[in-house]
Formats: C-alpha cells, structure tokens, sequence
C-alpha cells in the first residue's frame, strides 16, 4: 500500500502539532532518565495527549529530526533523523520513531541526558503524495521526493527520498537535488539524460512542527523535569573545570 493510498476521514486534515513534539520529548526524557538517574521522577508511560484531536485510527509516513544548538550559523545541527515512507499509526509510532531517531540513527551517537536542554524537535508528517510527469516535475521548499529506478535486469532497485526542506536549506537547484539523490540511493554509475527518463518519481508535502526544549517545558507548567531528576547541567559543569 501507498501512502496515498490510505484513508482518513473526509473532514479530517492531517497536521504535526507542538503537542505532537512535546510527545517526543516526554518519551525521551523518560527513556534516559529512567535509564541514568535514580529520582522521584515518574517512570509511568507518557500519555500522548495529541491523541485527543486525532482519529484513533489516523496514520501516516513520518519523520521526527532532532537538532542540536551549536552556538552557530545555522543555530542548530543535526543530532539524528528516522522515519518511514510507510504509513504508521500516529498512536504509537511517534514515541517509537521519537526514540529511535535519537538513539539509534546509525551517523551519530546516542543522545545523552545532558545535551536535552540544547535539544530541538520536529515531527514531519507526510501527506499529498502524487506521482511525477519527469524528475523535475516539483517544487523548492513545497515538496519533497521520492525516487525509484533500476539500472538493468540483474540489478536491484534503487530509491531514495529528501523531505521538503532539505532542498531549500541546502541551496539546491531541481538538478542539484536529483543528482544528489541519486548518490543517495547507493548509485554510483553515470547519471545521464537516459537514466533520468527511467526514474519513477513521487513528490509529497509535509506538515512540519518544531519545538525546543524550553518551550517543552513550560507546556508541561514550567518546572524542568531534569532538574527535578537531578541531571547534571552540561554547561554549568564545564565552567567549573
């Protein structure tokens, strides 16, 4: 099944919200702390309050990034990026995808309780799927893409996707990204006007939120609950030194 396959209910729109990331945030900071400290904190399961305005059977293809404050030009850098292009129901699998981005994303290192302060989270959800004229039938900024192409009979298929953004903030041209996202996929081979012809290509939106971690904590009524935990504070220790 496709993404565009699945169903929702007709005055239903899909959209990430900030109760959505402060999920991922509850569902983290339990995890790690949990895990490392010792506290009164409350080790019950997080209860994902998002649920309340979403069908109980809403699904989607989703991504949950996690991005780091640096200090910098841009401000934040990435600390771990999972998803799926397969729909997913939203009750369970923003906890499960929220843990295993900042976790288990293969390029980095597990995320450690005292780097959540510096912590900024996105829940994308990706919606509007439709199939491409050619391979740059899409927008900047608007979509994000999905390609799939063979490179002969004995060959297996390759694919690969950019979320909407990726795009954009890279300064990409259409041209840029495609051949980008080709590397991506695992192709080494020379990418030429033949092979652009056989890439099957869908594009998508996103419905994208962020929220950091400050902003987490006064949702849940202003009280920190590292602090509460007892976590060392990472920038305060270092000065000590």
């Amino acid at each position: 099944m496709s993404p565009r396959d699945v169903e929702q209910p007709d005055d239903f729109t899909l959209e990430a919200t900030p109760e959505m990331c402060c999920y991922c945030f509850d569902v983290l900071v339990q995890q790690l702390v949990s895990n490392s400290y010792s506290s009164s904190t409350s080790q019950q399961q997080p209860s994902p309050d998002y649920l309340q305005n979403l069908p109980k059977t809403a699904t989607s293809p989703l991504f949950i990034t996690w991005e780091k404050q640096n200090g910098g030009d841009p401000p934040y850098t990435l600390r771990g990026c999972i998803g799926t292009l397969s729909p997913r129901p939203l009750s369970s699998a923003i906890g499960e995808y929220a843990l295993t981005a900042a976790l288990r994303d293969r390029r980095f290192d597990p995320i450690r309780p005292d780097e959540i302060k510096e912590l900024r989270v996105a829940v994308s959800l990706l919606v509007k799927y439709e199939p491409c004229d050619h391979v740059h039938d899409w927008e900047i900024g608007t979509h994000g893409i999905l390609i799939k192409f063979t490179d002969g009979p004995d060959v297996g298929e390759y694919s690969a996707t950019y979320l909407p953004e990726v795009a954009k903030e890279q300064g990409w041209t259409q041209v840029d990204a495609v051949k980008s996202l080709i590397r991506k996929s695992g192709y080494n081979g020379q990418i030429h006007d033949e092979l652009l012809l056989r890439i099957r290509c869908t594009r998508y939106q996103s419905s994208k939120h962020r929220v950091t971690y400050p902003h987490y904590v006064e949702s849940i009524g202003g009280t920190d609950p590292l602090v509460s935990a007892g976590v060392p504070d990472k920038k305060r220790w270092c000065f000590s030194l």
